[in-house]
């Protein structure tokens, strides 16, 4: 992105910061979960008529969700963020097969400290989770001891490091960790930097020698799962941040990933407007063979 392109960005977040002061007096930001039935995201956008609401309580939001199978059941596992206590940790429900809950919500995860984007892998018949911490300043990674609910804390994956939404997954032989840090005047919302290391579990990662790999507001913080496409190459989920964070969704290709380069593209791209008028943003998108899940924020009147 060149100097004329930030400067234009800066100036139009300048004025959404100023609108949205504007349009949300006397309402309250709220994320919600959206689940159905898996769909062929790689080069188009999702339909999201397709796609069941799943509402919190008023007085919380959930967002982040990753879906994952166990036993011929689905779960969503999802920050799960009160207004109260402004202090997010990680919940879980159940879902059919057509992504309707069918469970209450249950907290599996909590630290003294914000968590969310719970993201998921599995490595070696073990299930592992790598909440995201930025308070922390640690990315971490945990095991999971009796599904869904109990998840023990194995060691540190990368220290000192304000990290957001980290998303670990294999590539040529080697395993990669996707983050958007805070890095000198590199900002969360803006990057992506990459790690690289010889195991998902290795408490020593690598850092590419171009990062950040992309430092743009449209499309630098990830937005979820990195899935291989039909086509073999890689997708990379990215928000959209510059009317506002997590405004809308990219899709990129990913065209060129190694020790020493990096290159993508997008494929796709819509904002919440666009999906549903009164939807303010959407930020997430996570699937399996059988079920999708994202994202959506909406403003609620403040009570």
């Amino acid at each position: 992105m060149n100097v004329w392109q930030q400067f234009l960005q800066s100036q139009l977040r300048r004025k959404s910061r100023n609108q949205d002061k504007h349009e949300e007096q006397g309402f309250k930001q709220q994320w919600f979960l959206l689940s159905g039935k898996a769909q062929d995201i790689d080069n188009t956008s999702p339909d999201f008529s397709q796609l069941n609401a799943i509402y919190p309580p008023d007085d919380y939001f959930w967002a982040d969700p990753f879906v994952w199978k166990r036993d011929g059941r689905q779960y969503i596992f999802f920050e799960n963020y009160p207004y109260q206590t402004r202090t997010g940790h990680i919940s879980v429900i159940e879902v059919d097969d057509k992504g309707s809950p069918i469970s209450a919500a249950q907290d599996v995860l909590k630290e003294s400290y914000h968590l969310s984007y719970p993201f998921l892998f599995e490595h070696d018949g073990e299930l592992y989770m790598v909440p995201e911490k930025t308070q922390a300043k640690r990315v971490d990674l945990y095991r999971c001891t009796r599904f869904p609910d109990q998840w023990t804390f194995v060691h540190t994956l990368i220290d000192n490091i304000k990290m957001a939404d980290a998303t670990i997954f294999e590539h040529e032989g080697k395993w990669w960790l996707f983050g958007a840090a805070k890095k000198g005047r590199v900002r969360i919302n803006e990057s992506l930097f990459a790690f690289y290391a010889d195991s998902p579990l290795s408490q020593h990662w690598t850092a590419h020698p171009r990062n950040p790999l992309v430092k743009d507001f449209s499309r630098g913080r990830s937005a979820g799962r990195i899935f291989r496409g039909r086509d073999g190459a890689l997708r990379r989920p990215s928000q959209d941040c510059v009317r506002r964070y997590g405004h809308g969704l990219y899709m990129n290709r990913i065209s060129q990933l190694s020790l020493t380069d990096y290159h993508e593209h997008p494929v796709w791209h819509i904002v919440g407007p666009e999906i549903q008028m009164d939807w303010r943003a959407s930020h997430h998108v996570d699937r399996n063979d059988e079920l999708m899940v994202m994202d959506a924020q909406r403003l609620l009147p403040v009570s």
